[in-house]
């Protein structure tokens, strides 16, 4: 088929291209190329074949390789890497071959990333259902976490405070009872229903806790 000859022609020239726009340093360099590889085989099987279904395998590998980071970023995604491979296929094509070839090649090459171009929209979608929904559920156990701990720290809290506010409460008791008795009953009495005015107050907050 002249349209997969075409495409084996500008093999090393795509490869360099889409390989040095996509990595930033030697380090990724290498696993880049080899990555890029895959993916030039595979898009010739699927210009060969006229099924752009070949790209599949390729794509979905990347998609489950979204890290967190991506996800939560939305940078770097698998649309965006595509949307690189697409931009540098067309160039080296429009630049290596004369015009009627390179249409030739252009209109073969255009339905395999239209293809993976949906697969990867499908694929990021699912993976960022997936992602959001486990956001949800670990915030929500870390809400029950938090009101289980809310509730805790007010029981003890309550409980805790009651012990000094009953022995307040008993020694104003037997002050009221040796004020009765005492011959400055009255200021002492009134000091007296201070003390009591506030443990009463105390209490009331403890037991709506």
């Amino acid at each position: 088929m002249q349209e997969t000859a075409l495409l084996e022609s500008i093999r090393e020239s795509w490869l360099n291209r889409v390989v040095g726009a996509m990595s930033r340093g030697t380090g990724t360099r290498e696993d880049w190329r080899g990555q890029m590889e895959r993916f030039f085989t595979l898009l010739s099987q699927a210009v060969e074949s006229g099924t752009p279904s070949w790209l599949d395998p390729i794509i979905s590998d990347w998609s489950s390789s979204l890290t967190q980071t991506d996800l939560e970023d939305s940078v770097n995604n698998l649309s965006q890497v595509l949307e690189q491979i697409n931009l540098r296929t067309f160039e080296v094509i429009r630049e290596a071959l004369p015009a009627e070839q390179a249409l030739a090649l252009s209109s073969a090459v255009l339905p395999c990333f239209t293809h993976a171009f949906e697969i990867a929209a499908s694929l990021e979608m699912e993976a960022r259902v997936t992602y959001v929904s486990n956001q949800l559920a670990d915030a929500r156990l870390t809400l029950e976490k938090l009101e289980r701990s809310k509730s805790d720290f007010i029981a003890v809290a309550a409980h805790e405070l009651k012990t000094p506010l009953t022995l307040v409460e008993g020694y104003a008791a037997m002050l009221r009872d040796y004020a009765e008795r005492s011959a400055e009953k009255e200021a002492e009495n009134q000091l007296l229903d201070g003390i009591h005015n506030g443990t009463r107050r105390l209490r009331a907050i403890i037991d709506d806790m």
